[in-house]
């Protein structure tokens, strides 16, 4: 812009100095048409000099676009920052994303053996969120038959005993994987919940619920009854974590059907609500697999002849000839086994 000035200025004392405007302008006045003429000329070129110096001195655009926003100051919580920092992702998605991932399954119950965490890690699972709605207990009633070994296989699940057309509930928030006949467990109900577990409501009269249904603990998942293996009306109801059943009476209280406990632990096929224990159990089990004469072995997923011939210190033959099995018999998760 200062270079253009001073070329005007220059060019201006040159017009000054060479050309007496005023004669030339007294000269021009006599000759009207031509004078007219020329005036328009100058006043269009003034016009045109004047917009090129506008454009000229109008500041460049610049490729990005710049945004001012007024500031406005907000107090911030610096430890909620640091807080937040130390997360992980995993730790803003509920448990159900964390442990099953894209894994939804609407035909069966069981899970891949390869999804279970690993060996030595502990798992804690959460009962309760701060933005779920408290536990329910599915029903009321007697406890006919607990979780744990009957008739030489493991009863997955517990009995309670109800009148035919009692209304289910469900024990946790979460969304239905399966509602369908199922085999023996007849008109069957699977819930997987927020906090990673699954429940299941099995010999249901009917079922009030479809696939993809979310429910809130308390909704009403079916109606009791006696479908499929039952020999009363009852409702059988398993709590299983990848696929894993353990025995809801660690955290449920079968009297007062209240919870016992906030927190489930997880560890290489164990549940306890107190990590602790974890050491005591396996220092039982390692001693009584060390120990002569051990008496019997549930059968476990993962578990063969070979494996468990090792683990109490026998031979398969001698395993085989006190079953009355072959080597090459199919071992059934839940079979009692003899050991000698």
């Amino acid at each position: 812009m200062s270079k253009l000035c001073a070329f005007l200025v220059k060019y201006a004392k040159i017009i000054h100095e060479k050309i007496n405007f005023v004669a030339w302008f007294k000269n021009q006045r006599n000759k009207k048409p031509k004078f007219l003429l020329r005036m328009v000329r100058y006043i269009t070129l003034i016009i045109c000099l004047l917009f090129c110096v506008k454009v000229y001195t109008q500041p460049k655009l610049c490729d990005n676009i710049q945004v001012h926003v007024p500031f406005c100051f907000t107090p911030v919580d610096l430890d909620a920052i640091s807080i937040a920092e130390e997360l992980s992702a995993d730790s803003l998605k509920t448990g159900d994303e964390v442990y099953y991932k894209d894994n939804w399954s609407t035909t069966q119950i069981r899970y891949a053996q390869d999804m279970l965490p690993d060996r030595d890690d502990t798992v804690a699972i959460i009962l309760i969120g701060r933005s779920d709605n408290p536990f329910c207990p599915p029903v009321k009633g007697k406890v006919i038959s607990k979780f744990g070994r009957r008739g030489g296989r493991i009863h997955t699940g517990t009995d309670f005993k109800l009148n035919s057309g009692d209304t289910v509930r469900c024990a946790f928030d979460g969304r239905v994987r399966l509602a369908k006949r199922f085999s023996g467990y007849g008109n069957l109900v699977l819930v997987r919940h927020k906090n990673g577990l699954e429940t299941i409501y099995a010999h249901l009269k009917s079922i009030a619920v479809n696939v993809n249904d979310t429910l809130q603990a308390g909704d009403v998942v079916g109606l009791g009854g006696r479908t499929g293996r039952a020999t009363t009306d009852h409702l059988h109801f398993e709590t299983r974590f990848l696929g894993e059943p353990f025995d809801s009476g660690k955290y449920i209280d079968l009297e007062t059907f209240a919870l016992n406990s906030s927190k489930i632990y997880y560890k290489n096929h164990q549940f306890e609500t107190d990590p602790a224990n974890f050491k005591r159990k396996t220092a039982g089990r390692a001693m009584m697999a060390s120990t002569e004469g051990a008496g019997e072995h549930i059968i476990c997923r993962g578990d063969n002849l070979w494996t468990i011939a090792r683990r109490y210190r026998t031979t398969i033959n001698r395993l085989c000839e006190v079953n009355g099995i072959s080597r090459h018999e199919v071992l059934r998760t839940g079979n009692v086994l003899k050991i000698n």
